[in-house]
């Protein structure tokens, strides 16, 4: 009895010691480990992002190549329209990327076609496989006044546009790539534009995302640790977003707000040159009343940025997972260590003889 009543003595001093022990531990570890660990976790969003980054770029290149391609050969056929809106269906039936490609000359270029001419081409909404066609838009008449046809012949150079609706159905939100077209005297006289459809490029990344953006770890997937990845221009308009129902009201900028006094203008002035984020896993902003990390980059070749918004309550949810799964392993080892002790000393301790 005697015996085991020391045992009993020291090891719940010991446990005592273990509790005092694993408290301090813990505190030293969430501040030395667990911070880095939180920003190592917020990175991994900043490199998701960048594979949905280089999915998005080679959509635009493969468009950019597409009609790139047919340049020479449209400008070598002013004299043949006819045979233009051949090269608008063979654009559009590369692949399922190009929702529709036209050709818009300048006013009365082809007197023959009426005073305005516009081969366009698209793909069927009942039935992507099949291709159709028309001269003429149903409202080509004020088309000559739209910015991105004037910017393009004034500045006579390439470009991606702001996001627009489809003329055929008025639902469909397009952006197009536009190039100038020149005649033999290299005076730009039409505008050759593939389009592609928002919501299919947001469906594209979201099941990039399913593909290769899976939570990393059995934490993330039991607390759904996600992200919102957004496109935007750099004046802030969403071109792509997670929401499919509704979209966001505004700009993105008008949902920031300053978070730990970090220097919100500063962020949108970056974010509105075009720069990639560095070492934004120490800063903190509020996105739709709501504590988050933000990562972005431009996208090569446009005036578009990608924006990854990561909840702070996502990452630190993570860490603290980290912290207290290391802390039970500790728990684990120091337990067995005094349950051994237990036992030795209920073996070794000989009882005390009485005077």
């Amino acid at each position: 009895m005697i015996r085991r009543n020391i045992a009993n003595r020291i090891t719940g001093r010991l446990i005592m010691w273990m509790l005092v022990l694993l408290f301090v531990l813990s505190g030293i570890f969430y501040n030395w480990e667990v911070k880095n660990i939180i920003r190592l976790h917020a990175e991994q969003f900043h490199n998701k992002m960048l594979i949905s980054y280089e999915y998005t770029r080679r959509i635009l290149s493969d468009v950019y190549v597409s009609v790139s391609n047919n340049v020479a050969y449209l400008e070598q056929s002013l004299d043949h329209p006819e045979s233009h809106m051949d090269v608008m269906k063979q654009i559009v039936s590369q692949g399922n990327r190009v929702h529709s490609c036209g050709i818009k000359y300048i006013e009365n270029y082809y007197p023959q076609k009426g005073n305005l001419f516009h081969p366009l081409a698209w793909r069927s909404k009942d039935n992507p496989n099949e291709i159709l066609t028309k001269e003429k838009e149903d409202d080509d008449s004020n088309f000559l006044n739209t910015i991105w046809f004037r910017s393009t012949i004034e500045s006579d150079s390439a470009r991606w546009t702001e996001p627009f609706y489809d003329n055929s159905d008025r639902n469909t939100e397009l952006t197009a790539y536009i190039v100038p077209i020149h005649d033999a005297a290299g005076k730009p006289v039409a505008a050759l534009h593939a389009s592609i459809s928002l919501d299919w490029l947001t469906n594209k990344l979201s099941k990039t995302d399913i593909k290769y953006n899976e939570p990393s770890s059995s934490v993330s997937n039991i607390f759904e640790l996600k992200s919102q990845r957004y496109i935007i221009d750099y004046a802030g308009r969403f071109l792509t977003h997670p929401r499919e129902v509704q979209h966001m009201e505004g700009t993105f900028f008008t949902h920031l707000k300053p978070c730990d006094d970090y220097d919100i203008e500063l962020l949108i002035e970056k974010m509105e040159t075009g720069k990639t984020s560095m070492n934004e896993s120490d800063k903190r902003y509020l996105f739709d009343n709501e504590e988050c990390y933000l990562f972005f980059t431009p996208v090569k070749y446009t005036d578009w940025m990608m924006v990854t918004v990561v909840p702070c309550q996502s990452v630190n949810t993570a860490g603290l997972i980290y912290c207290l799964q290391f802390m039970s392993l500790v728990f684990l080892v120091m337990l067995v260590l005094i349950l051994i002790n237990y036992f030795y000393l209920r073996r070794e301790t000989t009882p005390t003889s009485k005077a």
